[in-house]
């Protein structure tokens, strides 16, 4: 183990759970409440609402009788370039539908159509199999989980991790509450702590959501597998970080450039319609999305996307009568620590789910709306296997030590790191800009070890260490694949069908 942190848990206040589970959204909510109802109570750290809440457009799931799981499968390999794990998706699709069962038993009402449901068509499929509670599907079941949590009893603690503590094997972990260290023996960890997308100056993702629970168990010697795998969204509104959802192309909304030309099909996957806004951008232009359409086909734009049309309008912008302007923008991290079908990373006791975790099936390109759908079928296997395992797993009484001497400020700060991944390792990359980002990087980090151990000074380490895998990863994958688009090697490359994998440094 490496921590950065100093501090000795012989002196903190402890506490003990027979799994910790560290983060609220649907894949961390889902293994808490599957644990319960299978009988044993696992305590829930959070830091508050992530990117679950605001998901908008929905889930997928090949519910519909003139849909197969098989079709959804094709439909997710296509869009991640062949580079998907095809064990694991083939168990995202067909476990897939059996979850959207247990999210409405547990109070989530999907949009209805009579008795059957109403779904919708997005980027990359290739039958309206998308899920979705109007604009704020994420919301939705953010909540329903929540108060099935609460309805069950399971304890929620307020907090945010710092430390895996252990040797060979987990013993603990310490997370901050209000400024102070606290200690958790526990026989088990599982990780929901979200993606990095936020380390771009782009980006979708609420503040709080950075990435660095993937740089503690990399600290701790678990591998971070296809990090330079960034899915940017097409369509954030400019200057901002809010989102507008895929379900509203999907729908038939037009991007259109400053002469409003429509220049790309819409429902191309996310990094081709990404790439072709960047490159209108790029020529000085702007790029609106066209919502009016939706209106001519006699679609209620305040009835099915009233989130949308309130920040919109909110903003000033009124989409029934002009067009929105928009940008794309880091949105899904689709690398992650390097986990099995069950969870499991590298560490024994420890294990992950969500975003933070790469268990494949999004390959070099995530299809829309497959990631809740990611969260909930990988969190109830997780929940599953834990049950099992913690019967072999005991808990050390063994306490920890760490002593760093650093007194120094960093010399960069979050803003700095987020510039500097967007100008070199955005949506278009090549070898010069990415050799830059990294001598940046780990000049940073051989400067970070002289910093203070301070929990802010912890976040940023961590989030670098994400940072400095992506770029590693982007500088060893010498094609373009999905999300990873290298202007100096613009095909896919068949030597580089394989996944990358970065090893924790131990310097």
């Amino acid at each position: 183990m490496r921590y950065f942190l100093s501090f000795d848990t012989s002196r903190l206040p402890t506490e003990e759970a027979d799994v910790l589970i560290c983060g609220s959204g649907i894949g961390g909510l889902t293994t808490a409440i599957v644990l319960k109802e299978l009988g044993l109570t696992p305590v829930l750290l959070t830091r508050g609402i992530g990117n679950t809440y605001y998901s908008q457009g929905g889930i997928a799931g090949a519910v519909h009788p003139s849909d197969s799981p098989y079709v959804h499968l094709l439909d997710t390999l296509r869009a991640g370039r062949y580079l998907n794990d095809e064990k694991a998706t083939e168990i995202l699709v067909n476990d897939g539908v059996l979850r959207i069962a247990d999210l409405e038993r547990w109070g989530v009402c999907f949009d209805r159509e009579g008795d059957t449901y109403a779904t919708t068509t997005e980027g990359g499929h290739s039958f309206p199999r998308v899920l979705k509670v109007k604009d704020y599907t994420g919301r939705e079941i953010y909540t329903k989980l929540l108060r099935r949590v609460e309805e069950l009893k399971i304890p929620v603690v307020h907090g945010e991790l710092q430390e895996v503590v252990g040797d060979d094997s987990l013993q603990g972990a310490i997370y901050a509450q209000e400024g102070k260290l606290r200690f958790v023996r526990t026989k088990a960890l599982v990780l929901a702590t979200g993606g990095a997308a936020s380390m771009f100056r782009h980006t979708s993702n609420p503040s709080k959501v950075r990435g660095d629970g993937i740089g503690i168990a990399f600290r701790a010697g678990v591998s971070i597998k296809n990090p330079e795998f960034v899915q940017f969204h097409p369509t954030v509104l400019k200057g901002t970080n809010l989102l507008i959802s895929e379900a509203v192309r999907g729908e038939g909304a037009h991007l259109v450039d400053s002469s409003m030309s429509r220049f790309v099909d819409e429902l191309q996957p996310r990094d081709v319609v990404a790439r072709a806004i960047f490159n209108v951008l790029k020529h000085g232009r702007e790029v609106f999305l066209d919502l009016r359409p939706l209106i001519e086909k006699g679609i209620d734009l305040e009835k099915r996307f009233p989130t949308i049309m309130a920040f919109l309008k909110e903003k000033g912008i009124d989409p029934e009568r002009e067009p929105v302007p928009v940008v794309p923008a880091a949105h899904y991290y689709i690398g992650g620590l390097e986990v099995d079908t069950f969870g499991r990373t590298s560490l024994k006791g420890l294990y992950a789910v969500g975003e933070c975790t790469c268990t494949g099936v999004h390959g070099a390109n995530r299809l829309a709306s497959n990631s809740l759908l990611e969260g909930v079928v990988f969190g109830y296997r997780t929940a599953y296997r834990l049950f099992i395992d913690v019967k072999f797993l005991k808990k050390s009484r063994a306490n920890f030590r760490s002593s760093r001497d650093g007194n120094e400020r960093p010399g960069f700060g979050f803003e700095e790191l987020r510039a500097l991944m967007w100008d070199r390792v955005g949506l278009e990359r090549r070898e010069e800009d990415l050799l830059k980002a990294k001598h940046t990087l780990l000049r940073w980090k051989e400067a970070m070890k002289r910093s203070e151990p301070t929990l802010e000074n912890r976040q940023l380490y961590d989030i670098l260490l994400v940072a400095l895998a992506t770029v590693e990863g982007a500088i060893s994958r010498k094609e373009s694949r999905g999300v990873h688009y290298r202007s100096d090697y613009p095909h896919e490359r068949e030597v580089f069908r394989r996944d990358t994998l970065i090893e924790p440094d131990t310097s």
